[in-house]
């Protein structure tokens, strides 16, 4: 998901004169990681629907279901990572 808020990259100038990047920022961190748990929950519920449901508009409501759920979840965290990241520019 490359396109998301979450995974653009920002520096700042740092006294040393190299560009040093918000993303070693713990809160940044912990966002990421809550992203990844997230997102990986998502692939297991969707891989397993995919495997259990037989193809039906059944299967696609769940699906849609899942996804809006998904993106829900994240959405939060997506603008509390950008904020930061922003804040750090």
């Amino acid at each position: 998901m490359s396109d998301q808020p979450e995974s653009r990259l920002i520096g700042s100038q740092s006294s040393a004169g190299f560009v040093a990047s918000g993303e070693d920022h713990p809160l940044v961190r912990s966002l990421r990681s809550i992203l990844r748990e997230i997102d990986d929950e998502y692939e297991r519920e969707r891989e397993t629907l995919r495997r259990t449901l037989p193809d039906s508009n059944v299967k696609d409501r769940a699906l849609a279901m899942l996804k809006a759920r998904h993106l829900g979840r994240r959405e939060n965290y997506v603008r509390e990572l950008a904020a930061l990241l922003d804040s750090r520019a």
